[in-house]
C-alpha cells in the first residue's frame, strides 16, 4: 500500500489550501502557520532556514531591498502595501472586475480618425481603428520592428518621441 508523503514539524500531507514554504536547505516544505512565516512576508525572504536547520545553517535572511517604495511609503500607518507579484497582490487581483474593452475603446474608421475628431473630443480613451482606408498612413512592413526605429532616429530621440505619446495619451 503507497503512503502518501508528509511534510512539516507537523508531519501532515500537502494541504493545497494552506500556505507553503521551503527550507533552502533539507528542501522540506512547512506550512507557515507551523513555522511562524506569513505569506504576506514569504517574497521578502532570500533564505529560508526551517526550526531545524536554523541551529546548524543559521537563521533566515531577507532579500536586500532595491526598491523600497513597495514597502515604505513615507507615510506613518500600519498597513503596509501588497507588493505586486505577491500572492496577496494575485488574489486580490483575480477578485476583481474590470470593464469590457467593448465598453472603454472607440471604434473608429480610418476616416472618422482625423484632426476634427481630435480636437473635439481628446485622446481619452483607447482607439481602435477598424479599417485604416481613409486614415492618411500607411503602415510599415511586418518586419518593420521599433528597433529598426531607433536606428533611424537614435535612442534618445526615440526615447523622446515615446514619452511625448505617451503625455498625449494619457492627457499630461
Amino acid at each position: 500500500m503507497a503512503t502518501v508523503p508528509v511534510y512539516c514539524i507537523c508531519r501532515l500531507p500537502y494541504d493545497v489550501t494552506q500556505f507553503m514554504i521551503e527550507c533552502d536547505a533539507c528542501k522540506d516544505w512547512f506550512h507557515g502557520s507551523c513555522v511562524g512565516v506569513d505569506e504576506d512576508d514569504a517574497p521578502d525572504i532570500d533564505i529560508y532556514h526551517c526550526p531545524n536547520c536554523e541551529k546548524a545553517h543559521g537563521k533566515s535572511t531577507l532579500k536586500k531591498k532595491k526598491n523600497w517604495s513597495k514597502h515604505d511609503t513615507g507615510q506613518s500607518t500600519d498597513i503596509k502595501a501588497v507588493q505586486n507579484g505577491s500572492q496577496v497582490f494575485i488574489k486580490e487581483l483575480r477578485s476583481r472586475t474590470f470593464p469590457s474593452a467593448d465598453d472603454i475603446v472607440v471604434k473608429l474608421s480610418g476616416s472618422q480618425l482625423n484632426m476634427e475628431y481630435l480636437e473635439e473630443n481628446g485622446f481619452n480613451e483607447p482607439i481602435l481603428v477598424q479599417k485604416k482606408d481613409g486614415l492618411g498612413v500607411s503602415m510599415p512592413a511586418p518586419t518593420f520592428y521599433i528597433s529598426d526605429v531607433e536606428n533611424y532616429v537614435g535612442r534618445a530621440s526615440l526615447l523622446i518621441q515615446i514619452r511625448q505619446i505617451l503625455q498625449v495619451s494619457w492627457g499630461q
